[in-house]
């Protein structure tokens, strides 16, 4: 697709402004069990979305063809679109940021590991997990790495273009001790292969997994708890989502009227940090508005919803550079979210709770909790804290509680701050009054 046709086709052809999005993306993905490969994918993918003002109404499409019909087809359907859309608010295409924060992440050493060598590191995963416990029954263990390339221009010449790449690898056991049979795994993330430490992954697929055998009840009551950094990154991405200025704007996120005031516990600051140079980097959003990093909470006073072009111009407020593209509407989300960590380590905050509870995997999280209420209740797996340790393992628990709630109801923030795949780095923390029932 060329941009600049599109652009001088859509004017020739009445629109006031346009804008053209053109997305490419390739993932390579394979997977090992019982020593062959179980599956190889090698998938490409490109995606060309536009949008336009004609007769003063914003219309919108997208297709994956690209061929000599393909901007007569874009143009014609962004007519109808806006022709008959309903929306009152003033359609936009923007003009462009000030200032652009452009970084180059894309990973070069990894452009170059060969898919022999991948391959290679799988089975010597996959060789060294069964070699380490006689309890292991089954070992899976899958690789996949993604490339993703976008171009954003449109009729005002605004021209970004951002490139990125990373992998990740997964591995997981199964364990049988008597008729007590366990699953578990691990996955490593990373732009750059180098990182990637064998001992220390497989040694943490194989611990998790042994160290649930044989999980004892617990009393249903609340409990003082330990929760590790992917429970807390699932649950604060449940969390932030109310600082959509959308919802806020349809009243139905937890955060309306709560700016500038304390919500959440004077432990926890969180900032948005799009321009961290990692996998998740990106300068601009799907509008074109430049990222920015930003504080949302600081010593838990919040101090910022979220917007796009649409609801900042409801406020009368700038864009804070989160629009996000949602099917053919334009929603709001986030980037590289950071909550800051604290100074004490993760046996630290086991002393902290004396006796209570270690949650390391929650399910469940789109049934079992409500995004009004900020109200949960989600099957978990965990351990007891026994004097100041974590000890034994649970059976299978519900925890349940608020979310508002819970993040004021905070003792301590721990220091292992851990990027997650949603983009969310965070350290585990120890939390009082959280009920656990089995």
């Amino acid at each position: 697709m060329n941009s600049k046709k599109f652009i001088l086709e859509a004017e020739k052809a009445g629109l006031e402004a346009s804008e053209i999005v053109v997305t490419k993306s390739s993932s390579l993905s394979f997977e090992l069990f019982h020593g062959e490969l179980n599956s190889y994918t090698v998938s490409t993918s490109s995606k060309i979305l536009a949008r336009g003002i004609y007769n003063g109404k914003l219309g919108s499409t997208s297709t994956e063809k690209d061929d000599a019909t393909t901007y007569d087809f874009l143009i014609n359907e962004i007519k109808e679109h806006a022709t008959y859309s309903e929306k009152e608010e003033a359609p936009i295409i923007f003009k462009g940021s000030k200032k652009y924060h452009k970084k180059n992440v894309f990973s070069q050493e990894l452009e170059e590991w060969k898919t022999e060598d991948k391959i290679a590191l799988l089975h010597k995963i996959e060789d060294k997990l069964k070699g380490m416990d006689p309890r292991i029954t089954e070992v899976e263990v899958a690789y996949k790495d993604v490339v993703s390339d976008e171009s954003f221009y449109n009729s005002y010449g605004l021209a970004l273009k951002n490139k990125s790449n990373y992998f990740y690898i997964y591995a997981s056991v199964v364990v049988k001790d008597g008729d007590d049979v366990k699953s578990n795994g691990d996955i490593f993330l990373s732009s750059k292969p180098r990182e990637f430490n064998l001992d220390e992954f497989t040694q943490k697929v194989v611990d998790s997994t042994v160290s649930l055998l044989n999980g004892k009840p617990i009393k249903n009551k609340k409990y003082k708890a330990v929760f590790n950094q992917d429970v807390v990154s699932s649950l604060l991405g449940a969390l932030l989502s109310g600082l959509s200025a959308e919802e806020v704007q349809k009243q139905s996120s937890l955060f309306v009227g709560k700016l500038n005031q304390e919500v959440l516990s004077k432990k926890i600051s969180i900032d948005e940090k799009p321009l961290t140079k990692n996998c998740f980097f990106t300068y601009f959003d799907d509008e074109g508005v430049a990222s920015q990093n930003k504080k949302l909470f600081s010593r838990g006073k919040l101090l910022t919803y979220l917007y796009n072009l649409e609801t900042a111009a409801k406020d009368g407020v700038e864009s804070t550079g989160n629009g996000s593209r949602a099917g053919g509407k334009m929603g709001i989300s986030f980037s590289n979210i950071v909550l800051k960590p604290g100074k004490l380590n993760e046996e630290q905050l086991f002393e902290k709770v004396k006796n209570g509870v270690y949650i390391t995997e929650i399910n469940g999280l789109h049934a079992g909790l409500d995004p009004r209420s900020g109200d949960f209740s989600l099957q978990a797996s965990g351990y007891f804290v026994t004097d100041g340790k974590k000890a034994g393992p649970l059976t299978l628990i519900t925890v349940s509680g608020n979310l508002v709630k819970l993040f004021n109801d905070v003792i301590a923030v721990g220091n292992n701050s851990k990027l997650t795949l949603s983009s969310i780095d965070t350290p585990s923390i120890a939390f009082k009054n959280v009920g656990v029932s089995s």
